[in-house]
């Protein structure tokens, strides 16, 4: 019981210091987008490979909403030969679109990850991400003053506007780190962080211009208390920081075990989630053996319900893992989640 105690006092921790100025920038369901938060969770999976991805959209009751896509696939090596480290592998990629330009970020990342065991049931895992990034906007949707004539607006009147570039592309470079204890399958909890766009890429389209695309630091905790044969407590915490930018996410679920044997896990999890000072997040979970579902909805209540009418937008994901079956004479490997 001791060993739960600390677990839940480093989450509290991590609660305290983390309730800062907030804004609506990506995912809800952000412990579902894992490399999203850190590329130090990748291999960090209750089996041997993993694919996951998620959709969200936006803002679709204004002008200007937009439609985020995301996939990830990763996988641990070598867990048998060493039991005391692993390395993990994998891929990201992420694409989102908004406005009328059709302003688009589309990246493509490698991803590489090292866990090592401290001591019993406590595990410290380092990860690196590289890849590069495409921005991207169409003219076809915009309308300019040369095209006003006075009266009206007409499309076949030029617009008197050049743009050399409608595409950018640029290299973004990650790391991050992640510290997790497992008392168990159903009890574990993990903190970490991660520094995104390290070498902070020129992101303009014109040449002569240097427009720096800020770092984007991120914060986590995540938690699961296993309270009795059916029910669990889920808890967990994400705060975000890309200047001037920021936001901190809170959510809480109730993991219910409707079947919890090797042949067959079954669960639901209805939860809660808020992004402080802009969106109230219901949300709701189902896991089906190595399948896991999610849908949540933002519900808008900052100034911008004006426009939203607090409408925020719908976000699903779902994630398979594969775990293959251990050989007889294997021994087992701390359940690192």
């Amino acid at each position: 019981m001791r060993s739960t105690t600390y677990i839940f006092l480093l989450l509290g921790l991590f609660l305290s210091v983390s309730g800062l100025k907030a804004q609506d920038i990506h995912f809800s369901q952000y412990y579902n987008a894992q490399m999203n938060l850190t590329p130090a969770l990748t291999g960090l999976i209750d089996g041997d490979m993993r694919y996951a991805a998620a959709y969200r959209s936006q803002w679709s009751s204004v002008p200007v909403g937009y439609k985020v896509i995301s996939g990830a696939f990763d996988m641990k090596f070598d867990k048998d030969q060493n039991p005391n480290g692993f390395f993990g592998a994998g891929l990201h990629l992420y694409h989102d679109q908004a406005g009328d330009s059709k302003l688009s970020s589309t990246r493509l990342s490698l991803v590489g990850s090292y866990t090592r065991r401290l001591f019993r049931n406590q595990y410290l895992t380092v990860g690196a991400m590289g890849g590069v990034t495409q921005r991207a906007f169409s003219m076809d949707d915009l309308r300019f003053d040369a095209q006003w004539d006075g009266v009206k607006y007409v499309p076949a009147r030029p617009t008197n506007e050049t743009f050399k570039n409608t595409k950018k592309f640029f290299p973004n470079i990650s790391a991050g780190i992640n510290y997790g204890i497992a008392k168990s399958r159903r009890t574990r909890v993990n903190l970490g962080g991660a520094y995104y766009n390290i070498n902070k890429p020129n992101s303009s389209f014109e040449g002569q211009d240097k427009v720096d695309l800020y770092g984007r630091i991120s914060l986590y905790a995540h938690g699961a208390l296993k309270l009795s044969k059916i029910f669990d407590a889920v808890l967990a915490v994400n705060h975000q920081v890309q200047y001037p930018h920021g936001e901190t996410l809170l959510s809480g679920s109730t993991r219910i075990h409707l079947s919890d044997t090797p042949q067959k896990r079954f669960y639901i999890e209805p939860g809660f989630a808020a992004r402080f000072g802009d969106a109230l997040i219901p949300t709701f979970y189902v896991g089906y053996n190595q399948w896991q579902f999610g849908v949540s909805y933002d519900t808008n209540v900052s100034a911008f319900t004006n426009a939203s009418t607090n409408l925020g937008g719908p976000e699903f994901t779902v994630i398979y893992v594969i775990k293959k079956p251990e050989p007889v004479e294997s021994k087992i490997c701390p359940p690192y989640l």
